[in-house]
């Protein structure tokens, strides 16, 4: 693997991980705020969200780690 291969997966790691994090903190923000619901059910989604980008992000090194 060489230098631009490695951060061009490491760009897209991080603009994949960005998204449910920024959906985290502002379901945060707007539970604190508001009291609402929608940011109880925007905390939970992102934080389902982040939980399957990882797993898919160690299910894809694995992947790398067994190809031939």
């Amino acid at each position: 693997m060489d230098g631009a291969e490695v951060a061009g997966r490491l760009i897209g790691f991080a603009i994949v991980m960005a998204i449910p994090i920024l959906m985290i903190v502002s379901g945060q923000r707007r539970k604190t705020r508001t009291s609402g619901e929608r940011g109880g059910v925007l905390l939970v989604s992102g934080i389902v969200l982040l939980v399957l980008v990882v797993l898919g992000i160690l299910s894809s090194a694995a992947q790398m780690s067994t190809a031939p």
